[in-house]
């Protein structure tokens, strides 16, 4: 079931960046799964984190959670105060300021487990995931984050969404989250041919105010930067790209998605929950653990 995964993942040829719905959805499970299936297929690969993955607990609520294992021939990018005083990983060069010194990229002789990172800001983002592209000859794969992954907009990058029962109390909200998420982050990049001149730009973010204002008024073309600042949800947004061409400048791709069951009330039903999950992103959708798919 993973691998039919990480085959969709793989299919645009391009990196592939995990993020979540909210906290605790199973976002590095995902990112784990992808990385295991690729293992099974003795493809290698390259990993890094927009963020910071594969503590052993929780820095705000101390909740355990898992950890980055990193297989022999795999090459990491993590930051220099990251990288584990152990003979696994030979170090292959240093590359771009992070808040936890320079990241290093190495590749692993050795199987070890060990915390990753990245830089803070979008252009050593990027430049990391593009070394990291020309170190490994095979794909590289991004733990992410929802609110960093604007930062790669405009890319070829392939994002999958983890969403689960820690975003919402039932299997009909969670998929409402989902769906609401998924119709934002596809919001298609604009061309004029399709969608005609003179749009109005919206240089910040497309909020509830502005979108009541624009329903008040005619159909037009409305551009936002990229789809993260898109600040609507549920029904609004629905109203206003009923009423309005939403578009962006830099798309973002959303390939499939990941659910898990478990949240803070008890666990939903998975089965229930991938199929929602599904019907409501029109996504292909997958419990990595129960190895589910709908």
């Amino acid at each position: 079931m993973n691998g039919a995964l990480l085959a969709i993942a793989l299919a645009r040829g391009a990196p592939v960046i995990v993020v979540g719905s909210a906290k605790n959805v199973g976002k590095t499970v995902a990112f784990n799964a992808l990385r295991a299936a690729a293992d099974e297929r003795g493809i290698a690969y390259g990993l890094t984190s927009i963020g910071r993955d594969g503590e052993p607990a929780d820095a705000l609520d101390g909740r355990e959670k898992p950890r980055v294992r990193i297989p022999p021939g795999s090459i990491v990018a993590l930051p220099e105060e990251l990288v584990p005083r152990s003979p696994a990983l030979e170090i292959l060069e240093l590359g771009e300021r992070s808040a936890l010194g320079r990241m290093v990229f190495a590749r692993a002789r050795l199987a070890i487990t060990c915390e990753i990172g990245g830089p803070p800001s979008a252009r050593a983002v990027r430049a990391t995931i593009d070394r990291l592209r020309a170190l490994c000859a095979g794909p590289v794969f991004v733990d992410g984050a929802i609110d960093r992954v604007a930062a790669l907009a405009g890319g070829a990058d392939a994002i999958v969404v983890a969403t689960g029962g820690a975003s919402g109390a039932t299997v009909e909200r969670v998929a409402e989250i989902a769906g609401d998420l998924v119709a934002r982050l596809q919001t298609p990049a604009y061309d004029p041919q399709r969608d005609g001149p003179a749009p109005l730009r919206i240089a910040g973010a497309l909020d509830a105010l502005l979108a009541e204002a624009l329903l008040a008024g005619e159909p037009q073309t409305v551009v936002v930067a990229d789809p993260t600042r898109i600040a609507l949800r549920g029904r609004l947004f629905a109203r206003l790209a009923r009423h309005v061409a939403v578009r962006c400048e830099r798309a973002l791709h959303v390939v499939a998605c990941t659910t898990s069951p478990d949240g803070p009330g008890g666990g939903l039903d998975p089965v229930a929950l991938v199929r929602a999950v599904a019907r409501a992103t029109g996504l292909p959708t997958f419990d990595v653990l129960a190895g589910l798919r709908a």
